[in-house]
């Protein structure tokens, strides 16, 4: 999270709360709260995280959803065991499939521009299986023949719950022109809804959110967004399954979606192709 158009007051009073040191210039301050960001994740900028009875729905826009499916208790997941995972391919979702042949996703698109996040306990539990992440597919580290002694991560606990964490953005509605107000930054708590899974060797609850890094009037200009738990079914292949028999060796890697743009720069630009297809200098 970018702090440096922040004021010193709310630096200060971030890393009070992080009971860090608040003395130091407006560019020791800034950098100090972003190398803690990018030490610990989600848990440096997470206050609290509580657990309600009845976890509330916000709205949905199916527009913005990767699972057109309702909205799925958490109970329905415990004693599952994962035995694959997609983050973040083709849509904002966590896509858990499981040793019995159903699937879910949980789904973080009502945020535009917003990508499914893993608590660091969460991430570094689920990536002893076989995944895939950005299109970029991973095996998983056990040896081929130990691969069904440990065959499938077992669901503990699961929960919906309300976080709430710190975001870097603008007090002042953003307007057709810059002013001095929309050029800094407060640093304000958001509320927003999570998925926690407890699996089989966790010891705590590890959780899944949703965030945007270009927050939008549009959405309100939130930078968290909240995750729903939808589409328990059984007709949903794990993808892995398509691929070919030379896949890479435990803990090897291969690229099975390539992300890129089919729209080429004019050759009027730098970086763009001229007639005969040679770079523009």
């Amino acid at each position: 999270m970018d702090y440096y158009r922040c004021s010193d007051e709310a630096l200060r009073r971030e890393l009070d709360r992080r009971h860090f040191a608040t003395y130091g210039n407006h560019d020791l301050l800034s950098e100090q709260l972003r190398a803690d960001d990018d030490a610990k994740g989600s848990e440096a900028t997470t206050v609290t995280t509580r657990y309600p009875s009845t976890c509330a729905s916000r709205e949905i826009n199916l527009m913005r959803t990767a699972e057109f499916g309702q909205t799925v208790p958490a109970t329905q997941l415990v004693n599952q065991r994962i035995i694959y995972w997609n983050l973040n391919t083709f849509f904002p979702a966590l896509q858990l499939f499981f040793e019995s042949g159903s699937s879910c996703t949980i789904d973080g698109g009502r945020l535009p521009g917003a990508v499914i996040g893993l608590d660091p306990q969460l991430r570094f539990r689920l990536t002893d299986c076989t995944h895939e992440e950005q299109g970029r597919f991973t095996k998983c580290i056990v040896p081929d023949k130990f691969a069904h002694s440990s065959a499938g991560i077992k669901i503990v606990e699961a929960t919906v719950a309300q976080r709430t964490s710190v975001a870097a953005k603008s007090r002042a509605s953003s307007g057709l022109l810059s002013t001095s107000e929309t050029q800094h930054l407060d640093i304000m708590q958001e509320a927003h809804t999570v998925v926690g899974l407890r699996l089989s060797g966790m010891t705590d609850m590890g959780y899944v959110w949703a965030k945007t890094e270009a927050p939008s009037a549009q959405a309100g200009n939130r930078k968290w967004g909240d995750v729903r738990l939808a589409g328990l079914r059984n007709d949903t292949p794990a993808s892995f399954l398509g691929l070919p028999a030379d896949l890479p060796k435990p803990g090897g890697e291969l690229m099975v979606v390539e992300k890129g743009t089919m729209i080429m720069l004019p050759a009027v630009t730098p970086s763009g192709l001229d007639r005969l297809g040679r770079p523009w200098i």
